[in-house]
């Protein structure tokens, strides 16, 4: 009951602010600017203004043009309220910058200005004041950084000897990590109680056409990552004038990175450690090959090659300097120093932000959308050699849709953004994940309700920093840094990771593609899950929750590495169910049952024959070809065939999986 009366109150706050007693002069024509938030969540000693066109290019002509401004805005009526409200600094919220400024023009950006002044001024003062002025068109309450979270289910459960249970045990690696065998959810065989075969991201196969590139730049904004971390160090962004700096700390506003703080969870009785981040990391691009600990999606192969990983810290466990435009500028950040996919595991506290705060009226007036929005026009386009024109945003849905059911979560709901829900090990929804049709996929998360023990979690990186006192027995054992988590948090990086090792392959073979090329790439690389969304799935207090609610709210299924390595090549895939004979008829692919094209022979590689188990390829029985493929994995096929007195040849996919699809897709 109480969340709901929380939100109660939280509606009828926005409600007051919907018609501001302000002076003409914005957006609102006639009845002053647009107030977008509430004052009550709103952190202390900033506000956020969106100036009008005119008004923005006047200050920006008064701020480049000789005089030093840091806390005025060089227009004499604006300078007024900024010297009666105590103003210490009058900034633009992304800076001016000549290289980019196009850029924010298009989107706007360069019409926020963020307004600092002491904390004991009250937000609705300083709204009142400087809405009253002739050119502001939006007034913004700055969100309260302590409303931002982490989007992880429970503590962290660290990696000791006696934990590992139920490993998959398996003769053959494609890594030599020693804890690969632990990460399901990259490769499945459903030799687990509880999985399905195949509930995972296909990453094994999709590892013989890529391992990741080293020109890709994934940046994390989230708690830090522990850039010093053995099994990350080697794949960390490093600043191309600055080796020390791999992103930056926008929570306490400094260039040093803080994981070393942490805080007491007394409804689960352990400390809490910032190892949101590097867990996130670690999924992303956790150093392959390198002998120890983890493997990561992108993370290269024998300790190189791996995409890069750029710390952006927005949150944390010090009060302090805290920040409430953080996650803005760590979209500035990115943008500006190379990054094409942002990771964000995080939202806002559902209990506080609902859809009457964060609504469709009023997304055209938010800075931090506008932030996201220009990330997406423009990372990239400074880089002629980037795979990608534009960038990819990309959100953790969240964990209450066991308590709110379908309900909308913010930031993910925003539709340019790619909004990712959580699964389990059997292909069902996680008992946490917020759903709706605002989700655009699925991923693994984990899921502490399918298992018996932590292995139905998400394995990846955690803190391991010799310098700090831990008390949560990750010390214990012989795998030091690494740790079991769940959450769509843990979901959100298999896309993010995904989505870096497709860019790795497209420009290892020499691809480029748009934001909303590759976007489309993306989403309709998946596996379909719904016909596994029967029974109940069983809640964390015992509730049986019915699976059949999440039919058309996980998106377009589950992410598939594979699918999209194999269509960025332009390769078609041919999927075949392990250790059954199936008959493929290639009379489609070689112009249709008219067509003169005469259909020669097939070959198969020796190395793809036994990867999928293939002792030999028949003769075509015309345009037909039937192969028994005895092991699960994924060869290429080379059909030769004849035009007229030209032979040529084209290349197919064969995928082994031991469950297929209705589509005709696998499982």
């Amino acid at each position: 009951m109480k969340k709901y009366l929380c939100i109660a109150t939280v509606l009828a706050l926005v409600a007051c602010t919907k018609e501001p007693s302000l002076a003409p002069g914005g957006e609102g024509a006639g009845r002053g600017p647009i107030v977008v938030g509430v004052p009550s969540l709103a952190a202390g000693g900033s506000i956020a203004l969106k100036l009008t066109p005119e008004m923005a290019e006047s200050v920006l002509e008064a701020q480049t043009g000789g005089a030093a401004l840091e806390t005025r805005s060089g227009v004499a009526g604006m300078d007024a309220a900024l010297e009666e409200l105590g103003a210490m600094k009058f900034e633009r919220a992304f800076a001016y910058d000549p290289e980019w400024e196009a850029l924010y023009a298009r989107t706007g950006m360069n019409l926020w200005y963020i307004v600092r002044f002491d904390e004991t001024v009250a937000p609705e003062r300083a709204a009142e004041l400087l809405g009253q002025q002739a050119g502001v068109s939006v007034v913004e309450y700055g969100l309260d950084p302590q409303y931002r979270k982490p989007l992880n289910v429970g503590p962290m459960v660290p990696f000791t000897d006696d934990v590992a249970e139920g490993a998959q045990t398996r003769a053959e690696m494609p890594m030599n990590d020693p804890l690969l065998q632990y990460q399901w959810h990259y490769d499945n065989r459903g030799n687990q109680i509880g999985s399905v075969a195949g509930a995972d991201i296909d990453l094994f196969d999709a590892w013989t056409l890529c391992t990741g590139g080293e020109d890709i730049v994934v940046a994390v904004i989230d708690q830090p990552v522990q850039t010093t971390h053995p099994d990350l160090a080697a794949n960390m962004w490093s600043k191309p004038d600055k080796p020390d700096e791999h992103g930056w700390n926008f929570f306490n506003q400094t260039a040093k990175l803080d994981w070393t703080s942490a805080q007491y969870l007394s409804q689960y009785g352990v400390w809490e450690y910032a190892d949101h981040g590097s867990h996130v990391a670690g999924v992303i691009a956790g150093v392959n090959g390198n002998g120890r600990g983890i493997s990561g999606i992108a993370g290269g192969r024998d300790g190189k090659g791996g995409a890069k990983i750029m710390s952006c810290q927005i949150m944390g466990f010090k009060r302090g300097n805290t920040d409430p435009y953080a996650d803005t500028h760590a979209f500035e950040y990115a943008l500006k120093n190379g990054a094409v996919i942002a990771q964000n595991s995080w939202g806002y506290d559902g209990d506080v932000v609902t859809e009457a705060m964060w609504n469709s009226s009023n997304s055209q007036f938010s800075m931090l959308r506008m932030a996201m929005d220009t990330f997406i026009a423009g990372a990239g386009t400074k880089n002629p050699n980037s795979p990608i024109q534009g960038g990819l945003v990309i959100f953790a849905a969240g964990n209450d849709g066991e308590d709110v059911w379908d309900a909308k979560r913010y930031p993910a709901v925003y539709d340019p953004l790619i909004a990712v829900g959580s699964m389990s090990w059997n292909y069902k929804p996680a008992y946490y994940t917020d759903y709706g049709t605002w989700v655009d996929i699925t991923a693994p998360g984990g899921d502490a309700m399918t298992g018996t023990s932590n292995n139905c979690q998400v394995l990846s990186t955690v803190l391991c920093d010799n310098t700090m006192d831990f008390k949560d027995g990750r010390k214990t054992g012989s795998m030091f840094g690494y740790g079991f988590m769940q959450g769509t948090s843990m979901a959100c990086p298999h896309v993010s990771g995904i989505a870096a090792l497709g860019l790795a392959y497209a420009s290892q073979i020499g691809k480029t593609f748009s934001a909303e090329e590759y976007t489309g790439l993306l989403l309709s690389s998946v596996k379909g899950i719904e016909q596994y969304f029967t029974g109940t799935i069983r809640g964390v207090t015992g509730r049986r929750i019915n699976a059949e609610d999440y039919v058309g709210k996980m998106g377009g299924g589950a992410i598939s590495a594979l699918k999209l390595l194999l269509a960025i090549k332009g390769t078609p895939a041919l999927y075949a169910k392990t250790g059954t004979e199936t008959t493929f008829d290639f009379v489609d692919y070689f112009g249709g049952d008219k067509s003169k094209v005469v259909i020669l022979s097939a070959e198969v590689a020796p190395t793809d024959k036994a990867r999928i188990g293939l002792n030999e390829i028949p003769a075509f029985d015309g345009t037909k070809l039937t192969l028994n493929c005895t092991k699960v994995g994924t060869g290429f096929l080379t059909v030769r065939a004849r035009a007229g007195d030209k032979e040529f040849s084209r290349e197919f996919a064969i995928v082994s999986r031991p469950n297929l699809a209705s589509n005709g897709g696998w499982m």
